[in-house]
């Protein structure tokens, strides 16, 4: 979430940088010994999103611009096809569902229109059918602005989305920017004003919001009972919500998980533990952008982005948290195993801020951005079996 308040004082669209298929030196059971490896995504992109219909991966936006591809993971040999161009503005940071066999996108950042010229917290929504290869975007708007939002399915009829950036201080922000012009003091001055306030302060999204596609409509499903986020990592298990760490204000992630079940019309939510630090003592810094999902009843989360050092300063009452530190892309992945979670491997690079995809048992994560910003095209699958993390 940081990089995106600096990055986009330039240009949305972003050069892709295609990168090649990494070699996995891996040790595989036997009944993961002939699985097909899945192609890498035909460009390097970070920022994207993307869902699973039936056997098929979608994927496109972020740094791949209006670009989306499908891969049939039956017949993964044959590779990734193009599909329908994305007829709205080029985005970041969008979210997708599937539901009823079509694919929803909501939000993201970007501009309004072409001859727009800033970027800001987008709430508009899109439809992809792929029986008919077609988008179009639906007569609705979010009750918030999307950026940084976490989405998932509830019950397979309706989407759930969580989170996210408060718009009004969103949109602010790069307004004030621009006011300052070439004027470094005044930038600065922006700069400083926005990052040194208390994580409540920038009001991030609480309200839990449901989207049902039938009707065209939003509902409330009520507020979560901590600090709103930005970043998270979400997944579900066996209909429980799994709500996985995210950024607490701009630069400062919380280690916090917790575990949703709907009651109602809403949700009722429980703290589940925290996630570990990497190695034995350490700080756990809380992550964003991280990968999650479930294989045989295991959540795993893996990689993501923080600011190591970040509580540190904020405990020693410094409230923009991040200054003068440098951002780290993490490697490490965890699994939640008997309510405790474990160290359990790590990807083959550090990755953040990439797609992640729930394909029956098994975890898709695809692209991302890894180290010092570089986009990646790869495609890695996780699971969990025989009490073992498996990448392939």
């Amino acid at each position: 979430m940081t990089q995106i308040y600096h990055q986009y004082k330039k240009k949305l669209s972003t050069k892709v940088i295609l990168l090649s298929a990494l070699t996995l030196c891996i040790t595989f059971s036997l009944p993961y010994a002939n699985a097909e490896r899945y192609p890498d995504v035909p460009v390097a992109f970070k920022y994207g999103t993307g869902a699973r219909v039936d056997n098929n991966l979608y994927v496109g936006l972020g740094s791949a611009g209006q670009s989306w591809y499908r891969l049939d993971t039956d017949k993964a040999s044959s590779g990734w096809q193009k599909i329908a161009d994305f007829p709205g503005q080029p985005r970041e940071q969008a979210v997708t569902v599937a539901l009823s066999g079509k694919l929803y996108v909501f939000g993201g950042v970007g501009k309004d229109s072409a001859s727009d010229t800033q970027v800001r917290a987008l709430d508009d929504v899109y439809q992809y059918d792929p029986q008919t290869n077609q988008w179009q975007r639906l007569a609705t708007r979010a009750p918030r602005g999307l950026v940084g939002t976490a989405a998932t399915t509830l019950n397979d009829t309706q989407a759930l989305l969580l989170g996210g950036v408060n718009k009004a201080i969103f949109d602010g922000y790069f307004t004030d920017l621009a006011s300052a012009g070439g004027n470094e003091t005044q930038k600065n001055a922006v700069v400083n004003a926005y990052f040194d306030q208390a994580p409540a302060d920038y009001f991030y999204n609480r309200d839990v919001l449901m989207y049902d596609p039938a009707k065209n409509q939003w509902k409330s499903g009520g507020q979560v009972p901590f600090l709103g986020t930005a970043g998270s990592a979400i997944t579900a298990k066996k209909g429980d919500l799994i709500l996985i760490n995210g950024e607490i204000k701009p630069g400062l992630r919380t280690a916090a998980v917790w575990q949703g079940k709907t009651q109602g019309a809403g949700v009722k939510w429980q703290q589940r533990p925290d996630l570990i630090g990497a190695e034995k003592g350490a700080v756990q810094e809380g992550l964003a952008g991280a990968f999650s999902g479930v294989s045989h009843d295991v959540v795993l989360v893996g990689g993501g982005a923080n600011f190591p050092g970040s509580w540190q300063q904020f405990n020693a009452g410094q409230l923009y948290a991040h200054k003068g530190l440098k951002k780290q892309w993490q490697q490490p992945i965890y699994a939640l195993v008997d309510n405790q979670w474990q160290v359990v491997g790590k990807l083959p690079q550090p990755l953040a801020y990439g797609v992640s995809i729930q394909d029956k048992d098994k975890v898709i994560l695809l692209g991302g951005e890894t180290s010092d910003g570089v986009a990646t095209s790869a495609v890695t699958q996780l699971s969990w079996q025989g009490g073992k993390l498996h990448l392939e």
